[in-house]
């Protein structure tokens, strides 16, 4: 490979995750000369998208990774994500023949109508190198099967299993969910019970009802969930309805957010960043100067200096690293990826008519997209089904991914979710299942906060809803700690950024 063109960047980013990929472009948008690194040969880091020859090998690397690892763990290098307990079963013939037909996310995610990477995907024009599709349902588990939980007021008056009356206090709890409720007199004292003992105690909605606003509408966890963090969460996918159509939440085509990210990549690379990936952009050292940063890569002969790092600690030597002798905060999530030819049942869509004159009248085409939540004593398990109008898979096929939190590094995650996958189909051509532990980040501190911007990736326990705009806000926050409050602005347009992307008036 032919050496880079400069010896020294303005900015030098590692690592092509969406937070990673969305500095780069806001800052090469800014005028900054942007070196973005990765070690790995495909783009979108922790949010890659892989085909499935890419997961069985990334599956074997974090296995390998994991055992090689394990003695070092006292090091701030334990602070970053880590997989583990990885598996996957042999692949068919036939799925040894599609194999990069399919875009398998490592970072499942829904992302809300309103929020900052949508904002962001507008602001930056990369909307228009990306596609969503609205999210078809979201549905309850229960004794009974599958229940699709309406999203909408249209849908709660259509719903024949929800009583008048019951009806009533719906509509009330929505409206007051959608208002500043932060100082209501409703509120006051009760912000951090359980919503399920808000909503009985304040609204008195019934249990069954209770448990479909908590996990498929303010997309609780668990059923200990704060009620103002809750409230907050359900105010701003409620307030997403309507603003694409009938759901909060849109579905990134071929594999979501590795998608986005490599969207981000092409901006950047527009604006004039300079791309490497593989290994010989694995940094082989990395030091802090004066000046800046200095950094030694395979691919060039000799040091690259820079003003500005932008890292995950992943990327990053112990010794830029302040770690505290506190105990870390980790959150743990048993994780697994499926693939069956059967149409899973919460996607088939029956005719809601039973009349005699509409015997001829055809089925409804089947839905393509779904979010099931399992409620549990414990923590809820989620699964996600992308079918082939996702471009995620070939026609025909489905991929499932299921989510839950773990008490403990452990704990098997096939013994976990198994289980449920077994809810959803009976005939899984593939599985791959592996936990992640995510730790937090209060107690990892750069050793120069100056020229060394760390990026912090997300550890809450609601990823699948809010972990793009975690990223977005990451990719935001980087941009600012370089350029500073009082210049440019985040993506900030200029008047003549059309033609530098590429589109002339007709295409907008």
């Amino acid at each position: 490979m032919a050496e880079l063109e400069s010896d020294h960047y303005d900015v030098i980013v590692i690592g092509t995750g969406l937070a990673e990929s969305i500095a780069a472009a806001s800052l090469a948008k800014a005028g900054q000369s942007v070196l973005h690194l990765d070690p790995n040969v495909y783009y979108g880091g922790e949010q890659a998208s892989l085909t499935l020859d890419e997961l069985s090998s990334w599956s074997n690397t974090i296995n390998q990774s994991s055992s090689s690892s394990a003695s070092s763990s006292s090091s701030c290098h334990s602070s970053s994500i880590r997989y583990h307990s990885s598996s996957t079963t042999p692949l068919t013939p036939q799925l040894e023949n599609d194999r990069r037909r399919y875009s398998l996310s490592l970072f499942p995610s829904i992302l809300p109508s309103r929020g900052s990477l949508i904002d962001t995907l507008i602001a930056s024009d990369v909307s228009k190198y990306v596609s969503f599709k609205l999210l078809d349902s979201t549905s309850i588990y229960a004794e009974e099967g599958v229940k699709k939980v309406p999203g909408s007021k249209e849908e709660i008056f259509k719903d024949k299993s929800i009583g008048l009356v019951d009806k009533r206090k719906l509509m009330k709890f929505l409206l007051f969910a959608t208002g500043e409720f932060e100082n209501d007199d409703l509120l006051k004292g009760k912000e951090d019970q359980p919503l399920s003992t808000f909503l009985q105690g304040t609204f008195s909605i019934p249990q069954q009802l209770t448990e479909s606003i908590s996990y498929a509408i303010a997309h609780c966890s668990s059923p200990n969930d704060q009620t103002l963090p809750a409230l907050q969460r359900t105010r701003r996918y409620l307030k997403s309805i309507g603003r694409y159509g009938g759901s909060a939440f849109l579905v990134g085509q071929y594999g979501g957010a590795g998608e986005v990210a490599q969207g981000f990549c092409r901006a950047c690379a527009v604006f004039g960043g300079t791309y490497v990936l593989g290994p010989t952009a694995a940094p082989t050292s990395i030091e802090t100067t004066p000046d800046g940063v200095l950094i030694q890569i395979p691919c060039h002969p000799r040091p690259v200096t820079a003003s500005h790092l932008v890292s995950a600690p992943i990327h990053l030597p112990p010794s830029l690293l302040t770690c505290s002798n506190t105990d870390t905060k980790e959150t743990t999530s048993s994780n697994c990826i499926a693939i069956t030819a059967t149409l899973p049942e919460a996607l088939r869509r029956r005719s809601l008519s039973v009349e005699e004159d509409d015997e001829e009248k055809p089925e409804p085409e089947n839905d393509d997209t779904a979010v099931i939540v399992f409620p549990r004593e414990e923590n809820a398990v989620r699964a996600y089904i992308n079918g082939e109008g996702t471009g995620s898979c070939p026609a025909g096929q489905y991929i499932i991914y299921l989510s839950t939190a773990a008490s403990s590094p452990s704990t098997s995650p096939s013994a976990i979710l198994r289980p449920y996958l077994q809810k959803i189909t009976n005939e899984p051509t593939f599985e791959a299942y592996y936990v992640a532990t995510r730790p937090s980040y209060d107690a990892i501190k750069p050793e120069s906060t100056g020229n060394l911007v760390i990026l912090e990736p997300y550890i809450g326990d609601y990823m699948l809803t809010e972990g793009l705009d975690w990223e977005a806000k990451q990719g935001e926050k980087a941009y600012y700690a370089i350029m500073g409050r009082e210049g440019k602005g985040f993506f900030e347009k200029d008047p003549t950024d059309e033609e530098e992307m590429g589109f002339g008036e007709d295409d907008l």
